[in-house]
């Protein structure tokens, strides 16, 4: 019998091993794990499950597998969302992350207009392009940018580039989250460049992430929120910096004996 699960919005859809496997694939789950996975899996579902217990039961397995560390990585959309509870902290993770695959990035810059000052998340630059990007940062991670940002960016972007004088600009959006269609239409319309979870397909900021290893901080099991409050305002936003001695007296004596030795698997292809 086909089991139906419920998703984070809701709705229902048909459950769908294969949806597993490649969350699985593009976590780097071995492929033999992947199989012992889902039998474990299947054992355990029920009519009407929801996603959330699904992705419970899949930490839960890796947690006891020889590859732990990878429980962590089923937790990336939401701890996008937990970068708070103000928005500085997911704009210096965009400067870090947009900083791995090669632009030089500055945060919270004041930019000059034509009519009034702006204050810009990151500005990025690479290949004689400067970038004018707004972190949109949602604490629910099911809620989309809507429209009504991107109209506002595109205000703001035609002031700034209407007085400034360093060669070609773009406007660019990086949210943590979804952007509803109306926002990717006019986005396309004004060629206002857009970063979400997912978009562009192969591009968006989940893919990034995967790329370049650059991971936050509040995906690391072992760390408190008051930890990880206490990190993002010290700057220390992703698990690459937690290796950096420096920071080590920011943490918990049972985390760098007990996590962080999982943290170097984690972050191997890359050091922030």
């Amino acid at each position: 019998m086909i089991t139906q699960i419920v998703k984070f919005d809701g709705t229902r859809e048909d459950y769908n091993e294969q949806k597993i496997r490649d969350s699985a694939t593009r976590v780097g789950v071995p492929a033999s794990l992947q199989e012992e996975m889902l039998v474990s899996i299947r054992d355990r579902l029920f009519e009407g499950i929801s996603t959330k217990e699904i992705f419970v039961m899949i930490k839960e397995f890796l947690h006891d597998s020889d590859t732990p560390y990878l429980a962590m990585k089923y937790n990336l959309k939401e701890a996008l969302s937990q970068l708070g509870p103000s928005g500085y902290p997911f704009e210096k993770y965009v400067a870090l992350l947009l900083g791995a695959v090669g632009y030089h990035t500055q945060i919270n810059q004041i930019i000059q207009g034509s009519c009034v000052t702006h204050e810009v998340d990151v500005l990025a630059q690479k290949d004689n392009i400067t970038y004018f990007i707004e972190a949109k940062f949602h604490k629910n991670h099911g809620q989309r940018t809507d429209v009504r940002v991107a109209l506002y960016i595109k205000a703001r972007y035609d002031d700034i580039k209407s007085n400034w004088k360093l060669g070609e600009t773009r406007p660019w959006i990086v949210t943590n989250t979804r952007f509803s269609t109306d926002a990717i239409q006019y986005g396309e319309c004004q060629n206002i460049r857009l970063t979400s979870w997912g978009y562009p397909t192969g591009e968006g900021i989940m893919d990034l992430i995967e790329h370049t290893h650059i991971y936050p901080i509040t995906m690391v099991d072992g760390l408190s929120v008051n930890d990880k409050l206490r990190l993002t305002a010290a700057g220390v936003v992703t698990c690459s910096q937690l290796l950096d001695p420096v920071n080590h007296h920011l943490l918990p004596g049972d985390f760098i004996r007990n996590t962080l030795p999982q943290l170097k698997s984690l972050c191997q292809n890359h050091q922030s």
